[in-house]
């Protein structure tokens, strides 16, 4: 993703190494401009400077040499910067160095190698920061007056040109403040000018990455919304077969009754109303899971959150509600209770339905005289409560799916026929609205274990959205 405010190390990264590249090529020429002057001084009246100029020239190419081959050897990202800005003084430092070897083997003061010296100037101001090119102004100033200094003393022998006159100290001095004066002001006009193209280059950056976060964030918003569509189709698709095979069966039974095949009031007729109906008490499971599977993934932002919300009050309302229903079926129900479980956040009614159908599960699918415990565990801040059985349990390729509307394990619909497949679909968004998870462990033949764990101190988005609108409007 994107930086909140792009650096200018990694925005001129590439641009500073491509420069470099062009500065280190554009050196090949210097290179070849001595060794032809080194050859051609004696003609041009610099007598005994060839050698000196061939050494020079040498010198460059070697370290132009170094450079290139370290450029070429660096990666262009920001924790490469420093390498970069580091070889741009390097550079610098190299070439206005031997340039002042230069000015002093073509005529010191009055070499025609002076301007140079301003130029480089400019060209290092565009690649390094001004403030290191105004102490570079000033070291190269010092180092052209002291060169200045010693050959006016004549403590460093000269190579005075042709031209050279004869008021040789007072001219290097008028050439020393000129050169002085012209490399700060060409550092700041360079500056002046770039500084606002450096500037601009920053807002375009910035624009660019926040067009392409905005990008990014739209492409991601479009697959969400590309899979919920997805997901809704499937989901839809799936509501409609399991509501169209009871339907089915209900319609063919009014048929039959309604062409008079059968006697409503014969055995065959009631037994097809009996069985109409029980497929109406089918749809009506259906629909009524739907509808809170709906609530739930839609409604949390109206729904009921409530403070303080004791777990072992809803288990123990529940195993007053679900006792009747084990003793009918011949199952133990054992509560293992240790510890006092109370969340700061909790929806009452979706905690209800979350234990109570992992408790009537784990009743429908044990066999008659197996046994239910309800274990409930307070550690590390965190509620566990776990719902065992020792009834049919679920098949080893099936335990990842289990919680995927409409889904049953084939034993279970064997077992018993009542069931939707959207409990446990419930179940988890119940659990995952309270910041907790609901896992299963499982095996065929030997029983069944829904493990959910509920942070006590989870406070849900829907409320501390709710409490930062208070402040606000207070």
């Amino acid at each position: 993703m994107g930086r909140p405010e792009a650096p200018f190390s990694y925005i001129f990264a590439s641009e500073l190494h491509g420069r470099l590249l062009w500065f280190a090529r554009l050196r090949w020429l210097a290179v070849a401009v001595l060794a032809v002057t080194a050859l051609a001084g004696p003609r041009l009246g610099w007598t005994g400077v060839w050698p000196g100029l061939a050494i020079i020239a040498g010198f460059v190419a070697a370290y132009n040499l170094v450079f290139l081959h370290r450029l070429r050897g660096v990666l262009l990202w920001e924790s490469h910067y420093r390498n970069l800005r580091a070889a741009a003084i390097q550079h610098m430092l190299a070439d206005l160095g031997s340039l002042l070897v230069v000015v002093h083997f073509t005529g010191g003061c009055h070499s025609p190698a002076l301007p140079f010296v301003v130029f480089h100037m400019a060209i290092g101001t565009i690649m390094i920061s001004t403030r290191v090119m105004y102490l570079l102004a000033a070291l190269t100033s010092a180092g052209a007056i002291g060169l200045f200094t010693l050959e006016a003393g004549g403590i460093l022998a000269g190579h005075p040109t042709a031209r050279s006159g004869g008021a040789f100290a007072s001219s290097c001095l008028v050439s020393a403040a000129v050169l002085m004066v012209l490399v700060f002001g060409m550092v700041y006009l360079t500056d002046t000018v770039t500084s606002r193209f450096k500037h601009r280059g920053i807002q375009l950056y910035e624009a660019s990455e926040k067009l392409r976060e905005g990008k990014e964030q739209l492409q991601l918003l479009l697959r969400e919304r590309e899979q919920s569509e997805r997901r809704k189709s499937h989901y839809m698709r799936i509501s409609a077969h399991q509501l169209r095979s009871p339907l089915g069966t209900i319609q063919t039974s009014l048929r039959v009754l309604l062409d008079g095949i059968v006697d409503p009031a014969s055995e065959g007729g009631r037994r097809l109303i009996a069985g109409a109906s029980e497929r109406v008490d089918d749809l009506l499971s259906i629909v009524n899971d739907l509808l809170e599977l709906a609530k739930m993934r839609e409604g949390r932002a109206r729904a009921p959150w409530a403070r303080q919300v004791f777990i072992n009050q809803v288990l123990a309302d529940i195993f007053d509600a679900i006792g009747p229903v084990a003793q009918d079926r011949d199952v133990k129900l054992t509560p293992d209770i240790d510890g006092v479980a109370v969340l700061q956040w909790g929806v009452p009614p979706d905690l209800v339905y979350v234990f109570e159908n992992l408790i009537q599960n784990a009743i429908k699918y044990s066999h008659r005289g197996g046994e239910v415990t309800v274990r409930l565990r307070v550690e590390d801040r965190v509620a566990t409560v776990e719902v065992a059985d020792r009834g049919i349990g679920i098949p080893e390729g099936l335990k990842d799916d289990v919680f995927l509307e409409f889904v049953r394990a084939p034993n279970a619909k064997k077992h018993d026929r009542s069931g939707t497949g959207l409990g446990l679909s419930v179940v988890r968004e119940g659990v995952e609205m309270h910041g907790g998870t609901v896992t299963v462990a499982s095996a065929a033949g030997v029983g069944t274990a829904f493990t959910v764990r509920l942070p006590l101190d989870h406070v849900p988005p829907e409320v501390a959205d709710r409490a930062e609108a208070g402040d606000a409007a207070d």
